[in-house]
This record gives C-alpha cells, sequence and structure tokens, in this order.
C-alpha cells in the first residue's frame, strides 16, 4: 500500500485495479456487480472528413485533455441474460468523465 506522499500529484489515485485473465459468467436472477470502476486505455473523437460538402464521419484517435479524471468509480447496477448475451444495466455511481 502507498502512502498519501508517495500518490500525491501522481495521477494514481484516478486509476482502476487491473484485472488480467478470462473466464466466463453466466448470471442468475437478481445478480447484481457492485464497486466496478472503469478506465479507458484509449480515446477517439469522431469528426467529420472531407471537402466540397462531401464529408463522411470518422473516428480518430486523440489523447486526454483534462488532469487526468476520467475514470467512471463505484458503478453498481444488475446483470441479465438477453439472447444469450450479458446486459449491465447500471444503476448507481461516482462519474468523473470529462463528458458529462
Amino acid at each position: 500500500q502507498l502512502s498519501y506522499r508517495q500518490v500525491k500529484g501522481t495521477g494514481l489515485a484516478n486509476r482502476c485495479s487491473e484485472v488480467i485473465g478470462e473466464d466466463t459468467i453466466t448470471p442468475k436472477a437478481g445478480a447484481r456487480l457492485v464497486d466496478v470502476c472503469i478506465e479507458p486505455k484509449a480515446w477517439a473523437v469522431e469528426e467529420e472528413i472531407g471537402k466540397g460538402g462531401k464529408t463522411e464521419k470518422k473516428f480518430v484517435n486523440s489523447k486526454v485533455m483534462t488532469r487526468q479524471t476520467y475514470t467512471l468509480e463505484g458503478i453498481e447496477g444488475s446483470l441479465k441474460t438477453d439472447g444469450g448475451k450479458i446486459v449491465f444495466t447500471e444503476e448507481e455511481g461516482i462519474d468523473y468523465a470529462p463528458t458529462t
């Protein structure tokens, strides 16, 4: 565990724990995910590209323009299956995303 002084000013306080590996789950009725943290690893921005009235929308790579305040923390919600796919419905969470 790091001390406050070791973390201060590094941006580490806004990082999610990293989970490495693979597995499968089959949610049962009433299943929930709690204390989920989501941290994007790459960013893209939708841009209109073209000339002379002939444009198309494309996603282009970008970079974060904020002071490392992009994690979604404390997320919780219900899980269910729908046609063989898992559906997560967010119901609570602390959102530090610059887009909100």
